[in-house]
């Protein structure tokens, strides 16, 4: 049994690349500095840095680095895109049921004080249909928020498409792109969306750090108020350390991510059908192609996700997203593209990342058979 368990848990978070690190250290103790500090060699310091990261992420984005601001991370960028679109009681606002539950709680706030709010049912694969999100624009639409990818199913959103229905209504279209950037391409000039929220920690860089894109144009009034720092956006003491983190991270994505891609794609393929293959009575949740390259989400009929996982001591693994880890409710993703309750409860999802191997997938492979197995037969279960 290996000393630590086998990681195959990183739509909730990645270990942090060490050349990340490396890259943050200076700004903790030698470059320390105040960004918004200028008056002396310190605070310049920290400023050229924070504006060389911001440069980075835009590179990265395909955008302008004026349309870059930095956040504590994508709940905060969620929330932050949302309330700075939605101003006045009675306008409307646009989502799916899918989505993260940083959209999905701002959303419900919204209607508490009198907003109105549509959420967009996906199909049985999780995919929202630009039709019907035409067909729910009204003339006090403000904004629409669509997710690039899931992180329970793993289903790619048709964002270009999302984006150009938009576009013709004249509608800000946001989009949180948290387990999608570093995975795979994302370009906000081709995706043509107005707001895009990121976070570090999904693609090997440090938590606690995320970024906001909005475009040039785009009336946003922020929520928050204080010193002025990125532009009023998000005022607040610039994380330097993070954002110089968060620039390393999407420095070596852009160099290892396609190639990370088709591996992790086979890797997954592999144990899809192994498992398919090998346990009677399985599903997999979400589409085969328009997927994250990692992402695999199975049930076991009468096997229920917690003491499953408890078995496989050899493995992290997680049902649902880790922010309702602790809930002990049915993933609302789940329910959205019609699973039942009960096959909800017995999800489990599996996120393969950069240290994957092709031992760990086939030692898992073996293990869950043996573990469904077993709970099966002490459940009296055929």
């Amino acid at each position: 049994m290996p000393s630590t368990p086998i990681y195959l848990d990183h739509h909730s978070t990645t270990p942090c690349d060490p050349r990340v690190v490396e890259r943050m250290l200076p700004y903790f103790t030698e470059t320390f500095g105040n960004p918004a500090a200028i008056t002396h060699e310190y605070g310049r310091r920290a400023a050229t840095a924070l504006e060389e990261a911001r440069t980075a992420a835009a590179d990265f984005l395909r955008a302008r680095p004026n349309e870059i601001f930095f956040t504590a991370g994508a709940t905060e960028s969620n929330n932050l895109a949302i309330f700075g679109i939605m101003r006045e009681a009675g306008d409307h606002m646009i989502t799916s049921e899918i989505e993260h539950k940083s959209i999905l709680a701002p959303a419900a706030r919204l209607e508490a004080a009198g907003f109105e709010v549509t959420r967009l049912r996906p199909d049985p694969e999780g995919f929202i249909s630009p039709a019907e999100l035409a067909a729910a624009i009204r003339e006090n639409t403000r904004l629409v928020s669509i997710m690039a990818a899931n992180g329970e199913i793993g289903t790619l959103q048709p964002l270009s498409e999302l984006a150009a229905v938009c576009r013709e209504a004249n509608v800000p279209f946001h989009t949180d792109a948290t387990q999608a950037v570093g995975k795979v391409p994302v370009d906000v000039s081709e995706i043509e969306c107005d707001l895009l929220s990121l976070s570090a920690h999904k693609l090997y860089g440090p938590k606690g750090i995320g970024a906001l894109f909005v475009r040039r144009g785009v009336r946003f009034d922020s929520p928050m108020r204080g010193g002025g720092q990125e532009k009023n956006v998000r005022p607040g003491t610039v994380n330097v350390p993070g954002a110089v983190g968060l620039a390393a991270a999407l420095e070596f994505r852009a160099r290892e991510m396609a190639t990370e891609a088709i591996q992790l794609t086979e890797l997954r393929n592999r144990l899809w059908e192994h498992i398919v293959r090998s346990i009677p009575q399985t599903s997999v949740y979400g589409p085969r192609g328009l997927r994250l390259p990692g992402n695999l989400n199975v049930s076991f009929d009468r096997v229920e996700a917690e003491p499953l996982m408890h078995s496989m001591r050899r493995f992290s693994l997680s049902s649902g997203s880790a922010c309702s880890s602790g809930d002990r409710e049915p993933s609302h993703v789940l329910r959205a593209i019609g699973v039942s309750d009960t096959r909800a409860m017995e999800s489990v999802r599996i996120g393969l990342g950069a240290s994957t191997t092709q031992e760990d997938v086939d030692l898992l492979a073996d293990d869950l058979e043996l573990s469904v197995g077993r709970l099966r037969q002490i459940a009296g279960v055929r």
